[in-house]
């Protein structure tokens, strides 16, 4: 299952890592201002966000492995067209449609685990499918990089299709049906709205969520403004911006094998609350290195290097235990986990297009706006919120 995961969800950054190292070329390529290249990355993610209110309730009536065959089938297919592009807008038409696409894995993948394990040992499982994640997050802006150098930026694109493909074979060979019990209800317009108010105003999920969403438009600053602040404002090259990704990637790897051991002995809100300690560590060297707008890869890398490393706790824990509140309706519940992570993505996004011109200052503090919202949330909200929560093992 772990194996599964790991390629399901690692087609996240697949799409974005592989995709960033091509967006300059993109942006000579066709002329497109910079608003226009941002929006290949948030517009994916919004309709990454939204698909996934689809797949879910789709996924709860039908079944994981006919939702997984579709959206990767059409994962592929957008991914080709994208490759064939002649347009800036053609481009990214079809960037959005593989969001939505892409949904479709993340979302029954985070409803697999929970079809078949408890909350506790579903974030373990998690845990280890994201340390796959994390590899193919250390490969994808390196081989970016190469393909980009050899090829141009539509072997980029390509090979973002290519990794679905292989998605695609392994669930029609390898994948099992998870969901115990299908729900005719969960597309009916009634059976939905009272699944979306049941899960909507759960505090303890909205908690969870909070911490789900905080930690990834965290992540949203690094790899979105991360481009800009490397290649342009401090001047490194493209192979030390890619070095740069993967030393990220792999603080994010090194965190979610830590995570996976500490579940068992601290159970989920212990080992997230650990993971505040050093996001407060990493807003505090944010907050500095914007005041006094240091010029240095050294302090960024570092605090790309401690988010990442935290990332690897809070997504499992959070992913794990939102969903994990309504095991019958597991994938409307992951849908809603992971449309707010999107709007997080989106709102950064829409924040670095119009604030990164202003240098290190407005990256270091979204970064560090995020990491302070993680420790409020992981702190204070999800303990007063969850009055079980000592109890999820």
């Amino acid at each position: 299952m772990a194996l599964f995961l790991a390629v399901l969800l690692g087609l996240q950054p697949v799409l974005t890592d592989l995709f960033i190292p091509a967006m300059p070329a993109i942006r000579q390529e066709f002329s497109a201002p910079s608003i226009m290249i941002q929006a290949t990355m948030f517009g994916a993610m919004i309709a990454f966000g939204l698909g996934q209110l689809i797949w879910g309730a789709l996924s709860d009536r039908v079944g994981r492995k006919p939702v997984l065959l579709w959206g990767l089938f059409l994962y592929v297919s957008t991914g080709l067209a994208g490759a064939l592009a002649v347009s800036m807008e053609a481009l990214l038409l079809s960037r959005m449609v593989q969001g939505a696409a892409l949904g479709a894995s993340v979302v029954c993948g985070r409803a697999m685990v929970r079809d078949l394990y408890e909350t506790g040992e579903g974030a373990q499982v998690l845990a280890r499918g994201l340390s796959g994640l994390g590899v193919i997050a250390i490969i994808s802006p390196l081989l970016g990089g190469v393909l980009m150098d050899i090829w141009g930026w539509r072997a980029n694109i390509v090979a973002i299709a290519c990794a679905g493909l292989i998605g695609l074979v392994m669930v029609w060979r390898y994948v099992p049906e998870t969901i115990a019990s299908k729900s005719v209800q969960a597309t009916q317009w009634q059976g939905l709205k009272a699944n979306y108010i049941d899960i909507l105003t759960h505090r303890g999920f909205l908690s969870w969520s909070l911490v789900a969403l905080s930690t990834y438009g965290g992540l949203f600053v690094v790899l979105s403004g991360g481009p800009f602040i490397f290649l342009h404002f401090l001047e490194a090259s493209a192979t030390e911006f890619g070095a740069a990704i993967a030393m990220g990637s792999s603080s994010y790897l090194l965190g979610t094998l830590v995570c996976r051991r500490m579940i068992p002995k601290r159970g989920l809100l212990g080992t997230m609350q650990a993971a505040c300690t050093i996001s407060l560590v990493t807003a505090v060297l944010a907050i500095v290195v914007g005041w006094f707008e240091i010029r240095s890869v050294v302090p960024v890398l570092l605090m790309q290097m401690l988010f990442g490393f935290a990332h690897g706790f809070h997504q499992p824990c959070s992913n794990a235990a939102a969903p994990g509140l309504f095991p019958e309706k597991a994938g409307t519940a992951s849908s809603w986990v992971g449309l707010l992570m999107a709007l997080a993505g989106v709102t950064t996004g829409l924040y670095l297009s119009v604030s990164l011109d202003g240098g290190i200052r407005p990256y270091a503090w979204g970064v560090a706006f995020w990491c302070l919202l993680l420790v409020l949330a992981g702190r204070w909200i999800v303990p007063r919120f969850i009055t079980s929560a000592r109890r999820v093992k």
